[in-house]
């Protein structure tokens, strides 16, 4: 009994809590996505107009939000070459999904707020 309640719930979890847009990132190590994040937040933060309104977690969901768009779209060979054509995927990414990030953590936050 313990083993099919395990079962089902490790089905409906994969299923509640799959990617929204239906497609499976592709993979890219912990310690990229965690440089990234820590990167963008750094940058973030020395820019205050950005970050005015926003606590360092804000700005980590907000980057973690734009890691994810890019994690979608570019497999972690092409991510990590540094040659031009790949860098203009990423940075064209990265700008066109910031805005959308930031928006929708903006949200988060005034929800927050109203809730408390």
């Amino acid at each position: 009994m313990k083993f099919g309640i395990l079962v089902f719930l490790i089905l409906i979890t994969n299923t509640i809590f799959a990617h929204p847009d239906g497609m499976k990132p592709y993979w890219y190590p912990s310690s990229y996505i965690y440089g990234f994040v820590n990167g963008c937040w750094q940058t973030v933060e020395q820019n205050e107009f950005l970050s005015k309104d926003m606590w360092p977690d804000d700005i980590k969901t907000v980057c973690g939000c734009v890691i994810d768009a890019v994690r979608h779209s570019i497999p972690f060979h092409e991510a990590e070459k540094r040659d031009p054509e790949s860098n203009r995927k990423f940075d064209e990414i990265t700008r066109g999904v910031l805005p959308v990030c930031i928006s929708e953590q903006d949200e988060k936050i005034i929800q927050r707020k109203n809730d408390g």
